[in-house]
């Protein structure tokens, strides 16, 4: 393990950040207590960490190794990581020096700056600015399949990417917040075009070399700093994943930093100077909420509240890394924490929230939530299923919605309960209108408007959920997926059991062979379907890394099997009705041929709603 924390240094920040009744525990003590054995639980090879007060890096220590093959430690001082999306904070800052010269305005028109391409005026009257790009609430859907690209592929320029890759606009500005990469890369386009250079020529002169960050680099290809590699668990061993990069660097694709050179980032955040009072106010203030009651979103950061504590954060993530940066303004306290490892699978999340908790604890103890009050009423109108906003609603990733959905459920005593808003679920109480509590004091915030159901979760102000029909919510769609796969897999077994039990004693013409092994082979395709897609959720990260990279046979494969299914379908629904009327089999033969039929039908049309069905998701 690395060490640059002098020993007064480590004796000063000792009593600055401990708790008065535990003087003894540092910085020190909370990271080297928790991340060497988390590391291992969680199958992460490498971490760093760094904490700075005000203008001084006080804790700095790498953890683990930065490659596997060559057992490299990771030292912060020199050990490049993939911040990712951390640099979305970067392209704000870039994007609000700017509006500070006076070369960008926070609520004028993006279309008024863009000269190669334009938005599309989807919403007249509610145009996409800058302040709704800096807070994620443009109103842009989210894609997902192929943002990351292996380090060696040619990528095309900012400009030219955005003007291919413009997605539907499904909210309008300022509605909600729907995180989107797209926006923040628009951010930093339009940085391009105010400052007249390339954004990692602008961010490396005016963010980069004012804070003294010599590592650190958003161009692709990268630099030569000694860059960690990124990996996955997958299972029994670390598996490179294939693409870590992307053509969208203002929204953290390649930005690349020494946690080193993220202290001092961290000092430029905490302390003026690199950048003024009145930029860092800006982007680390409330600048928009989906509730008033709930916590904000600044520009390029979010807020959230530990043991009482305002924290002002930025996550990122791509397949092989995972890295935080969290501020604590009250103490003039910042932390950074990168791994190269553990990233979709959820794992060094969760051992960032562990470490973090720790080390706030002994900053601030938690005190004890005083019981919530509870409003007397109905909340049974909250009830439904609610699906994430955040979703492409064009391509075949909107299946996410599957997997992403939350139950909402009424007590009966002014309570709710909540399943899919984190691990298991959770009970809510009623304190104010459309206001939730629950037992850790986070908040839950509904918006009903036009008919529309709106969910907000306090611990999440990236996120939105929209209520749903009984038809449209995701358990519906499980429910009919899964009593369809039932009477398929029946079909599937039953079909060449009779055919063998009644060899010889049946003949059918040909017609009805031919119907049988249409129906047959559907059921076939939709099992093996299933199949591929069940071996695919097997694994989280695995899947994320196939979505996201696209470089996985399996889900190419996969993605076929329903064009097989459709042409088969269609087979099985005209020959139900020839069955009908030229009587093929026995009467109970043909309410099971119709059955199966329906089945392949709904299954069909289930899958349909998410675009699993068609080619253009394979380009």
């Amino acid at each position: 393990m690395f060490r640059i924390a002098a020993t007064a240094a480590l004796l000063t920040v000792a009593t600055a950040l401990s708790a008065p009744a535990a003087q003894a525990a540092t910085p020190t003590s909370v990271f080297d207590e928790i991340l060497p054995r988390s590391l291992a639980e969680h199958h992460i090879p490498g971490a760093a960490v760094v904490v700075v007060k005000g203008g001084e890096t006080v804790f700095s220590a790498g953890y683990g190794v930065s490659s596997v093959d060559t057992q490299a430690k990771v030292d912060p001082a020199r050990t490049g990581f993939l911040i990712n999306s951390v640099g979305k904070s970067i392209a704000a800052t870039a994007a609000m020096q700017l509006v500070e010269q006076g070369k960008l305005a926070l609520d004028a028109d993006v279309n008024t700056y863009l000269k190669s391409f334009k938005i599309p005026e989807t919403f007249p009257g509610r145009p996409v600015t800058l302040f709704s790009l800096l807070t994620h609430t443009a109103g842009f859907e989210d894609r997902v399949y192929r943002m990351f690209t292996p380090r060696d592929e040619k990528l095309p320029t900012l400009a030219e990417h955005l003007a291919n890759e413009i997605p539907t606009r499904v909210r309008p500005p300022g509605d909600i917040a729907i995180y989107s990469n797209y926006g923040f890369a628009l951010a930093g386009h339009l940085v391009e075009l105010a400052s007249g250079q390339s954004y990692a020529d602008y961010v490396r002169q005016h963010i980069f070399e004012p804070a003294g960050m010599k590592d650190s680099s958003v161009a692709q290809p990268t630099p030569d700093v000694p860059l960690a590699t990124g990996y996955r668990w997958d299972g029994s061993a670390q598996v490179v994943p294939p693409a870590n990069f992307g053509p969208e660097p203002p929204a953290g694709d390649g930005n690349v930093a020494t946690p080193a050179d993220m202290g001092r980032y961290l000092s430029a955040n905490l302390v003026p100077g690199v950048f003024s009072r009145s930029l860092l106010d800006q982007l680390h203030g409330a600048r928009f909420r989906n509730d008033p009651r709930l916590p904000a979103m600044g520009f390029g950061f979010s807020e959230r509240y530990l043991n009482g504590l305002r924290m002002v954060e930025k996550t990122g993530d791509s397949p092989g890394f995972f890295s935080v940066l969290e501020l604590i303004p009250d103490k003039n306290i910042g932390v950074y924490l990168a791994f190269n490892g553990g990233a979709f699978s959820g794992d060094a999340a969760a051992v960032t929230a562990e470490v973090l908790k720790a080390f706030v604890d002994r900053l601030q103890p938690v005190t004890p939530v005083p019981a919530p009050v509870t409003l007397p009423g109905d909340v049974s109108r909250f009830e439904g299923s609610y699906t994430n906003t955040r979703l492409d609603y064009d391509s075949f990733t909107k299946v996410r919605a599957l997997a992403g959905g939350v139950t909402v459920t009424a007590d009966g005593d002014g309570a709710l309960t909540t399943s899919g808003l984190g691990e298991g679920t959770r009970r809510w109480t009623h304190t104010d209108s459309g206001l939730f509590i629950d037992a850790a004091g986070e908040r839950l915030a509904f918006r009903e408007s036009g008919g529309e159901m709106l969910l907000f979760a306090g611990d999440d102000p990236n996120s939105s959920y929209q209520r749903t029909s009984w038809l449209g919510s995701s358990s519906t769609h499980l429910l009919i997926l899964g009593i369809a796969l039932v009477l398929l897999l029946g079909a599937l077994a039953w079909w060449p059991i009779r055919a063998f039990v009644r060899r010889g004693r049946e003949r059918n013409p040909s017609g009805a062979r031919f119907a049988t092994v249409a129906a047959w082979s559907a059921a076939l395709a939709v099992l093996l379907f299933t199949g591929g897609f069940a071996l695919l959720m097997s694994d989280l990260s695995a899947a994320a890394v196939a979505l996201t990279s696209g470089h996985s046979p399996l889900l190419s494969v996969t993605l076929l099997l329903p064009n097989v299914v459709l042409l088969l379908t269609g087979a099985a629904v005209v020959c139900t009705a020839l069955a009908w009327l030229r009587r093929w089999w026995s009467t109970p033969a043909r309410i099971t041929y119709t059955v199966v039929s329906v089945a392949l039908a709904a299954f069909l049309g289930v899958i349909a709603s998410y675009h699993l069905v068609g080619l253009p998701y394979l380009a």
